[in-house]
């Protein structure tokens, strides 16, 4: 593959129950010049994902990008989780509400450094402009607190491909 590599956006919508994520969470510029080499070299540091592997309900490492009580943007790097024993030094538990999501994502690729090369942040950048499912909308910054799930959905058998889940609302 040439460094042209011309994705095509797939989009596909999915509810997701309610679910436990185990893992780091990282606090947010609110200038929007966070140091994102910085947190993942924090996580490893704090053990990575040998803290949240046995209790995982899912497989795929996964961040959830989310607005804490106090307002803050967060980028909390983990997995989901259930029936969590022992929280770690420096990891956090946190519950979030079932949801509609729309899935935005790349077609599928052979290997998951490919993924990572051409996949890292292209549905995020199909976000605004993405044609929502028939009698859906987004939610408001005050209605749900989730922005956005990103997936690394890798190895599997079909290929690789990095995931960006947006919350979305039925309208009434």
């Amino acid at each position: 593959m040439s460094d042209e590599k011309k994705l095509s956006l797939v989009t596909f919508q999915v509810f997701q129950d309610e679910f436990e994520f185990l893992g780091v969470e990282n606090k947010l510029s609110p200038a929007g010049n966070s140091d994102f080499g910085f947190f993942w070299d924090n996580f490893f540091k704090l053990g990575g994902y040998d803290n949240i592997d046995p209790y995982a309900a899912d497989p795929k490492d996964t961040n959830v990008w989310y607005k804490n009580e106090a307002g803050e943007q967060i980028y909390f790097q983990g997995k989901m989780v259930k029936n969590v024993k022992k929280i770690a030094e420096g990891y956090s538990l946190v519950k979030f509400p079932a949801s509609d999501y729309l899935i935005l994502t790349h077609e599928w690729l052979p290997t998951f450094a490919e993924a990572q090369k051409y996949g890292i942040g292209f549905g995020r950048k199909h976000i605004k402009t993405v044609e929502l499912p028939y009698g859906f909308a987004k939610y408001s910054d005050y209605e749900f607190h989730i922005t956005e799930i990103e997936k690394d959905n890798a190895n599997t058998p079909n290929g690789s491909r990095i995931e960006h889940w947006l919350p979305i609302k039925k309208l009434r």
